[in-house]
């Protein structure tokens, strides 16, 4: 990394000794803002991508497993990894308890990242009707207009 640095400075210099000779031969009546508009064009990339590497990546944590666990010590151990802890439903039976929660458990994510959880188990609702489905009227067949 910093050989590949050392030789972008290299043609930085390079490139600033070309613009300066192109600023004396074409004669630009704002040399120094001419000057520094093209090193600022050439030295943003550099300077984006270290400032994206340094300052923006968040570090990566392992979800726990929390299916089991009540509403509380859900909310503390995912807290304790750097993620935040989001319901999304309650039900009535076992309604604080986790049942079932995304992302996985074991799932590599980034620190702050929502887990969502559902609590309880839903209620199951009983059938009104037949199992078995009733048969639909034919549907008549139409002929091809072409």
């Amino acid at each position: 990394m910093r050989e590949l640095l050392i030789y972008y400075l290299l043609f930085v210099v390079v490139v600033a000794l070309a613009v300066a000779a192109l600023v004396s031969r074409l004669k630009i009546k704002r040399p120094l803002r001419f000057i520094f508009i093209m090193m600022l064009l050439i030295a943003s990339p550099v300077i984006l991508s270290y400032l994206t590497m340094n300052f923006s990546s968040l570090p990566e944590v392992t979800v726990p497993d929390l299916i089991g666990l009540s509403e509380s010590e859900a909310r503390v151990r995912v807290e304790a990894e750097g993620l935040k802890l989001q319901v999304e439903s309650a039900y009535e039976e076992n309604s604080d308890m986790v049942t079932f929660q995304r992302p996985e458990p074991g799932r590599t994510v980034k620190m702050g990242r929502p887990v969502f959880v559902i609590l309880g188990k839903p209620q199951v609702m009983p059938l009104t009707h037949s199992a078995t489905p009733e048969p639909s009227p034919e549907i008549p067949k139409e002929e091809p207009i072409w």
